[in-house]
């Protein structure tokens, strides 16, 4: 399985930029700002702030929005707690990034990215013998959400083309979260010609997208009905993905092994369906370890997100759970 980048691993770097500003504001010089948590951060000067302070704050401004429209837009009870969750997890990580820099957090924005329809729209109930007349603002429907998480797709993964290696995967994954959530409520985004990872980059994506390939034809073979359309769905798109990035990775693409070993008897369909999210599990994780390799070429970065995006859906749609941070392991 390819390695994934801890999100404790990435507060852990954080802490270590903090614990290096004490050190240096205890060598007895006088720092721009004694009273910052970390000696030499001017709160108002975003010049002295750690690298990727700015994108941490954009992202954070991003997701505030996301969860404040959750609360006004009509998204089933169940899909609306996933995301809440989701946006939480990212909200808190990103909050702790951004404060153990030392840098203190603005007050979170209190323009809504989505609101509800004026009173004078309102719908209402038709009156009943047992029950009065009600009324209420009608509820934006979910994809008007679906829509601002698409047109931030392109913003999120701009600023991640700047960032340094510490924050590269997380930001790539975040944006990725949210084009797939975009794709749940409703409005896809619309991905440009995928140009990336290319050359010697993609190969660790191929690395796990041949036997989620193979796996899956094995699984649509051996199943039947709902269970094998299932299979058969993801299986057109993963192979699909496979025939691009084996395209752009050219010479640099080994040739194909004849199989893969799966455990067997993969007779009860529990255990297919667990064998098919593990095997497109793989693939998100496969995707950000390339991440750094194409650092700074939104193009590439894009491609890099969507693979990450469509694993997501994959997941999704096989029963896997999520993740806040697709390919990258939990604390």
């Amino acid at each position: 399985m390819p390695p994934t980048v801890s999100r404790r691993a990435l507060l852990r770097s954080g802490g270590l930029v903090g614990l290096a500003g004490l050190l240096a504001a205890c060598d007895g010089s006088e720092g721009p700002d004694s009273t910052s948590p970390t000696g030499a951060v001017e709160p108002d000067d975003p010049t002295t702030w750690p690298p990727d302070t700015t994108l941490l704050l954009s992202a954070r401004r991003r997701v505030h929005g996301y969860l404040a429209a959750l609360e006004v837009v009509e998204v089933p009870s169940g899909r609306a707690s996933r995301l809440r969750d989701a946006w939480e997890a990212q909200l808190e990580t990103v909050e702790q990034l951004v404060t153990l820099g030392g840098v203190p957090l603005p007050a979170p924005p209190t323009d809504p990215v989505v609101t509800a329809a004026p009173d004078d729209t309102a719908r209402t109930t038709a009156p009943t013998d047992d029950a009065d007349r009600t009324a209420g603002p009608e509820r934006p429907p979910a994809d008007r959400l679906g829509q601002v998480l698409r047109a931030d797709v392109t913003e999120a993964l701009r600023d991640a083309s700047t960032a340094t290696p510490t924050h590269l995967a997380m930001l790539v994954s975040v944006a990725a979260q949210h084009a797939a959530s975009a794709q749940e409520l409703g409005a896809a985004v619309d991905w440009p010609p995928l140009a990336g990872p290319r050359d010697a980059a993609a190969v660790a994506l191929l690395a796990a997208l041949r036997p989620a390939v193979f796996g899956l034809e094995v699984l649509a073979a051996r199943s039947r009905g709902e269970e094998r359309a299932d299979y058969e769905s993801v299986l057109e798109e993963v192979a699909g993905l496979t025939r691009q990035l084996t395209s752009l990775a050219g010479r640099a693409a080994p040739v194909p092994p004849l199989g893969y070993d799966l455990p067997e008897p993969l007779a009860d369909r529990e255990d297919r369906r667990d064998l098919a999210v593990r095997l497109v599990a793989d693939v998100a994780p496969a995707a950000l370890t390339t991440a750094t390799r194409v650092s700074g070429d939104v193009a590439q970065l894009t491609g890099v997100a969507r693979v990450v995006a469509e694993a997501v859906s994959w997941d999704r749609r096989l029963g896997g759970r999520g993740s806040p941070f697709p390919g990258m392991t939990a604390p």
